[in-house]
């Protein structure tokens, strides 16, 4: 009786040993759950957000892009791409292509066109905002083909490394005289040389984009009516009238170049400028300023519209400085949050339409608990 009892006393303080860890078992495992729901709940919550969020943006696409549902869907799936590949949050692509939509930039073409602006947003002074703004209306008055985007930022990428203009400084002086560089003939890289030249200098784009065009509309009329005014335009650059005709319509750039140097070789050589540029009805203040300045720099303007004219062809610059800003510590840890950022909009978005629904019979029912008081 005594062994027994002393082996009944062991075996209960066994099974209280067992009960007291089945309790600790128990209290640790609830401690896990709750931990997991917890987490599954924060979880659930972040990725809910980051699919609204794409949700919301996202709508101002479809709001200005005339496209169908399944080319609508390609789109969303295309910004989500460009973010894992470029430092910049998606829903900030998905604001750029909303401005594209409603610049008219071709569905096809959204894409390519937010990835320029994006990379010249991230490697330029030009914000997204300016830079979508600028190409798109460039490329409008040139009639550029919407697939040259990125040769119009390498363009500017490569000017802006090259000489003293900023990028944002090209950008707008080309805008300035496009409509006339356009009508003259000159190619978008020749435009955006010109501008860059003429801003190295000093010159804004508004007094001096108003010179130049004038310059370049003078030009063309002499050109197209001869006479006098043509013989004089040949005469500082050097050529014939003829000559300068089949020059200025076969490339118009050499013509401005030639016209250009022509005024350097006047004042070198002590002739009057002043009285030159009288005679061609180009004597005005801000016109003669801005000729006069250039006229010192004849060598920049040459050079400037031929290294715009090899960056545009070779359509390389853009990428090359992007590269160099993509691997900095601060870009790829931008990539590192847009990578999670996309898993998260895509497990969010498959629980969107029950938050909806939910969304809205909660709605309902307020609804109809409102009216109760109301009644009441």
């Amino acid at each position: 009786m005594r062994n027994l009892g002393r082996s009944s006393a062991a075996t209960t303080a066994q099974l209280g040993g067992y009960g007291a860890t089945a309790a600790r078992s128990t209290a640790f495992a609830a401690a896990g759950i709750a931990g997991l729901t917890a987490t599954v709940g924060v979880l659930g919550a972040k990725t809910i957000g980051a699919a609204i969020e794409f949700e919301s943006s996202f709508a101002g696409v479809r709001k200005t892009v005339d496209a169908t549902e399944p080319q609508l869907e390609k789109l969303e799936q295309g910004f989500l791409n460009l973010s894992k590949s470029i430092p910049v949050n998606v829903n900030e692509l998905n604001r750029i292509g909303e401005a594209a939509g409603q610049l008219g930039i071709k569905t096809d073409a959204i894409l390519g066109f937010t990835d320029t602006v994006a990379k010249l947003g991230v490697t330029t002074n030009l914000t997204s905002e300016q830079a979508a703004d600028g190409l798109a209306r460039l490329a409008n008055i040139t009639q550029l083909p919407q697939d040259q985007f990125s040769n119009l930022g390498s363009t500017i990428v490569d000017l802006g490394n090259q000489f003293a203009g900023t990028e944002s400084e090209i950008l707008e002086f080309g805008l300035r005289i496009a409509g006339v560089g356009n009508q003259v003939g000159l190619s978008e890289a020749q435009i955006l040389g010109l501008g860059t030249a003429l801003t190295s200098v000093g010159l804004e784009a508004e007094a001096g984009g108003t010179a130049i065009s004038t310059t370049l509309s003078l030009m063309a009329k002499a050109v197209a009516t001869g006479g006098k005014s043509l013989q004089a335009f040949g005469a500082v650059a050097g050529q014939s009238a003829e000559q300068f005709a089949e020059s200025f319509r076969n490339d118009p750039g050499a013509a401005i170049v030639a016209f250009i140097e022509g005024l350097r070789r006047i004042s070198d050589s002590g002739g009057n400028v002043f009285k030159t540029l009288d005679d061609l009805k180009l004597g005005g203040i801000r016109v003669r300023d801005t000729l006069l300045r250039t006229a010192g720099a004849a060598d920049l303007v040459r050079n400037a519209m031929d290294a715009g004219t090899k960056a545009f062809a070779d359509n390389n610059a853009l990428q090359r400085e992007a590269a160099v800003r993509f691997s900095t510590t601060e870009s790829q840890l931008q990539l590192f949050r847009n990578n999670l950022n996309a898993i998260a909009i895509i497990v969010g978005s498959a629980l969107l339409p029950a938050v909806n629904g939910l969304v809205q019979g909660l709605t309902g029912l307020l609804g109809q608990l409102s009216a109760s008081g109301d009644a009441a």
